[in-house]
């Protein structure tokens, strides 16, 4: 089985999800969160399903109105909590609220849908403005730092190239999950940054597999041999191994998103879309960028001699 000899492909295929996430991102933007824009989340819990219109009705007083709350479009949402029962709430999102707004929102609230009990889940998250800038250019720092430290690990471990290599996979990897959530208009918080940062480490950590089983292969070379031969073993020798991980692990994930807290639901989200294409690009974007770079070089090398 010679899959290196799609490698053209693969290429193609890597700069086509490119274009277009970055296209996604260009045309339609981000949704940033609180965690990043600043402002204040309300999870008010119900004891039967509600409709955004409901919502938006009840805070549709005088008082409120006078307020200027900036509300978004309420999110309805459902669960079932440990205990097996089917719970509903709605998420409020609104600018910096001081304690007085907040508790004349919740009094609207309770008005129009009933009071809060013992067991109720009230969650009220702040982030001012200013500290919202903050934690964006830090999770920016995050992700850049890491791609350094791990170009240069990869790049000491086995060549500049790999690292190279690696590097232009995990881009495609983030750059995939931001372009699928600006498409779908899901929210960019601290916990997609902390899946972005889970999946930087998982996917580099099947890049390094494939590399050091094509590090054992050059090794044992034969003669006549080419980069892309070296790199179809590598795979194949590998992609039990990867694909075994992969699916356990999307398994996992998928049941947490399914059934989990609505409050990780899209941090499990950006999971399932990064061990997918972080799976494709150990496979099919590091490894043909490596063997296309390195026959490249052996046939400049050829040439000089042949000149020489």
């Amino acid at each position: 089985m010679n899959l290196m000899k799609y490698k053209k492909l693969y290429v193609f295929l890597f700069v086509a999800a490119m274009v277009f996430s970055i296209s996604i991102w260009a045309i339609k933007g981000l949704n940033f969160g609180i965690d990043f824009t600043g402002g204040t989340n309300i999870r008010f819990p119900l004891t039967e399903k509600v409709t955004s219109s409901e919502v938006l009705n009840a805070l549709n007083t005088e008082e409120l109105r006078g307020m200027d709350l900036e509300v978004g479009p309420p999110q309805p949402y459902n669960y079932v909590d440990a205990a097996g029962r089917q719970r509903y709430g709605v998420l409020i999102q609104t600018r910096f609220l001081h304690k007085n707004e907040e508790d004349q929102i919740i009094d609207a609230l309770e008005q129009a849908f009933g009071e809060q009990t013992e067991e109720s889940t009230l969650q009220i998250n702040q982030v001012e403005p200013i500290i919202g800038k903050e934690l964006l250019i830090n999770a920016c720092y995050a992700v850049v730092i890491s791609w350094i430290l791990i170009l240069i690990y990869i790049a000491f471990r086995f060549e500049f190239k790999s690292g190279v290599a690696g590097l232009i996979a995990l881009i495609h990897d983030v750059l995939m999950i931001i372009g699928i959530f600006a498409l779908l208009g899901k929210e960019i918080d601290s916990n997609f940054v902390a899946a972005i940062l889970t999946i930087i480490g998982y996917s580099i950590n099947d890049t390094i597999v494939i590399f050091d089983q094509i590090r054992e292969n050059i090794r044992f070379k034969k003669k006549g041999e080419s980069f892309d031969d070296l790199a179809n073993w590598g795979i194949i020798q590998s992609l039990r191994r990867t694909l075994n991980t992969s699916v356990t692990t999307v398994l996992a994930v998928l049941v947490l998103y399914l059934f989990g807290s609505p409050s990780i639901k899209d941090f499990m989200f950006a999971l399932l879309i990064g061990l997918t294409v972080g799976t494709y690009s150990s496979l099919f974007v590091a490894t043909p960028i490596w063997a296309i770079w390195k026959t490249a070089e052996e046939k400049r090398k050829i040439s000089r001699k042949v000149t020489a």
